[in-house]
């Protein structure tokens, strides 16, 4: 393939001000050799100047370690003369600059290396990620930064910085690392880009994967921009001038997941687009205010060396997936039982794990960095921050419309948030939620706060739903039960079983690893691959057609038969309490209100 020829910028020797200078980035794709080609040109006066491999990415809570994809460092002149490359510890890189005015620093990744979103040139599409790829200059990440992207003829280079106006072809331009780092990019031989523009902005939407062309295309650019327009109307303002939705396609019915970005998201999309793909959509759009702006104080500028430690996930994540659901009822896209639906699933998921008895909502947040033995995870420590966050803004927002009949909400504190963060102003102190809460619903709501938030314990759900003129209902719903789960295991070792019960006791045993379903073999299949077998199975089973199962046991493979049986379920309902008096309807009301967006 024949690449684009981009000259590197020159800068000149005797940079002076290096507090004003620009860090230059050329990132090459090398599909040859299944790898980027990232150099750096570090304008640097004499003396050592050290730089760094992020070792966790913003918005995944968890260790990636990705110093240990860098190969081939070297360290140039202006002229270039090759300069020593110390490595002190498995995250730096250190040389000794010589006065001449920059450093010409190289090195390698593969380009299908462990990063969020994946892909390989060679399978038609190519996700990178700013913390996988790009070191930084130690102590000068507040820089501006330049990157230029050298890629085969006619690949596409997607990605939500501003162009270099006036550049080289490819180029764009960041006023700091963390800026760059945030902005991932999408390109390859096969992937497809649409637009659309709202708001006077516009919002790029590209689909890769093997899946890709099993999408409903107009359908999910509906659902795309419904988001943005109803998501931009709550807050009153769009914060990037454009954004850019990447999506890595796998087939299945329904589910993904995310990350977000401060003019872009990353979104692994099954080809269905169900309900919960939705609602990720509209949760990782929403995280453009709260989390990239909206965010605890150490959630920016970053140190990418050691997780950071706030209280307050349970807000930037849980509050968020509480919006994500509660914007598409209000905005007419959900059905109000629909919305019903993810008030019971989060107080499933949250009491079905008994250590929401001993682990607090900020416990579960401030403590994430402990979870998965001092590794960290994207969901929260002991207990999910999602699911706890979730309810605990339910129980805040009814709260706060209830002291103030109905003059002041939840909505009144995120937008006291962004106010306060906004601009990139400093993130907010950990006891600040607490503060806009008591500020817009009195001073019982500090009490109530350290009671749903700051303690473990029941979450009032019950409580609150019943002064907005709600009840919640449990009953036995029939079900076919096959009497097992199964899921990749999170420490490796193949597809592990859980749940062993009923129709596959003494047929399955425990340490069993899930080589086959219904014949077809499981081996060498990513997670979501995986899930598209697995799921389908089990959500279709019927009375009187057997599930076939292929086991590894002992070294060797087992086949199992299983005959799944009729059973039933507990499952919990929300409905209107005909007893409920006009403050509670009017509560209510007031709640779950509709409203059209604006789509300028």
């Amino acid at each position: 393939m024949t690449l684009r020829k981009l000259l590197v910028p020159a800068i000149v020797a005797g940079v002076a001000g290096l507090a004003q200078a620009e860090i230059d980035y050329k990132v090459t794709v090398d599909p040859q050799n299944h790898q980027l080609q990232i150099h750096m040109l570090i304008p640097a006066e004499k003396g050592p100047v050290s730089v760094q491999m992020p070792s966790w990415m913003p918005g995944a809570y968890t260790y990636g370690n990705f110093y240990e994809n860098v190969h081939d460092v070297i360290a140039k002149d202006v002229d270039g003369s090759a300069t020593d490359v110390g490595h002190p510890d498995k995250n730096t890189w250190r040389v000794t600059a010589t006065g001449k005015g920059v450093i010409d620093l190289s090195y390698t990744v593969p380009s299908n290396g462990r990063r969020f979103g994946g892909g390989a040139p060679d399978s038609g599409y190519l996700q990178i990620s700013g913390p996988t790829a790009y070191m930084y200059v130690v102590g000068r990440k507040n820089e501006k930064c330049k990157i230029t992207f050298e890629v085969p003829d006619k690949w596409p280079v997607v990605l939500g910085l501003d162009e270099d106006k006036g550049g080289q072809p490819n180029t764009y331009v960041a006023p700091s690392y963390d800026v760059l780092a945030d902005a991932p990019v999408s390109t390859g031989s096969d992937i497809i880009v649409d637009k659309y523009t709202l708001r006077g902005k516009d919002h790029y939407v590209v689909l890769e994967g093997a899946a890709k062309n099993q999408v409903d295309k107009a359908r999910l650019m509906k659902d795309c921009r419904f988001v943005s327009a109803a998501e931009t109307d709550f807050w009153g303002s769009v914060p990037y001038h454009k954004y850019v939705w990447h999506f890595i396609v796998f087939p299945g019915a329904d589910g993904a997941g995310g990350l977000e970005h401060l003019s872009s998201t990353q979104i692994s999309l099954s080809s269905g687009e169900g309900p919960r793909a939705q609602s990720v959509l509209s949760h990782e759009y929403f995280h453009l205010w709260n989390v990239k702006r909206i965010r605890a104080k150490v959630l920016g500028p970053f140190d990418y060396l050691t997780l950071p430690k706030t209280g307050a996930l349970w807000w930037l994540e849980g509050v968020t997936d509480y919006y994500a659901g509660l914007i598409p009822y209000r905005y007419g896209e959900w059905k109000r039982d629909q919305f019903f639906d993810d008030v019971t699933r989060n107080v499933t998921a949250v009491r079905s794990n008994p250590a929401r008895l001993t682990v607090s909502p900020y416990q579960a947040s401030y403590r994430v960095g402990d979870a998965n033995n001092g590794r960290g995870n994207s969901n929260g420590y002991e207990i999910s921050y999602y699911n706890l966050g979730w309810l605990a803004g339910m129980c805040l927002d009814i709260e706060i419309r209830q002291q103030t009949n109905g003059k002041h909400s939840l909505d009144d504190v995120a937008r006291a948030l962004y106010d306060l963060c906004k601009d990139n102003k400093p993130g907010f102190e950990e006891d600040e939620i607490r503060k806009q809460c008591i500020r817009f619903g009195g001073p019982s709501l500090g009490p109530f706060y350290d009671k749903v938030v700051m303690s473990p314990g029941e979450l009032p759900v019950e409580e609150q739903l019943a002064k907005a003129g709600l009840k919640m209902d449990e009953h036995d719903e029939p079900m076919v039960d096959v009497g097992f789960a199964a899921a990749p295991s999170r420490q490796g070792g193949g597809v592990r079983f859980a749940r062993i019960h009923g129709p596959a006791d003494g047929k399955i045993m425990t340490g069993d690893v899930l080589v086959a379903m219904n014949g077809k073999s499981l081996q060498g299949m990513d997670p979501r691959g995986v899930a598209s077998v697995i799921a389908p199975v089990i959500q279709g089973a019927a009375v009187g057609t057997p599930i076939t199962l292929t086991v590894s046991r002992g070294g060797q493979n087992v086949d199992v038969t299983i005959d799944p049986v009729m059973s039933s379920r507990k499952v919990k309902t929300i409905s209107d309490d005909p007893a409920a008096t006009p403050a509670q309807i009017a509560l209510r009301d007031g709640w779950l209100y509709t409203k059209l967006p604006s789509v300028q």
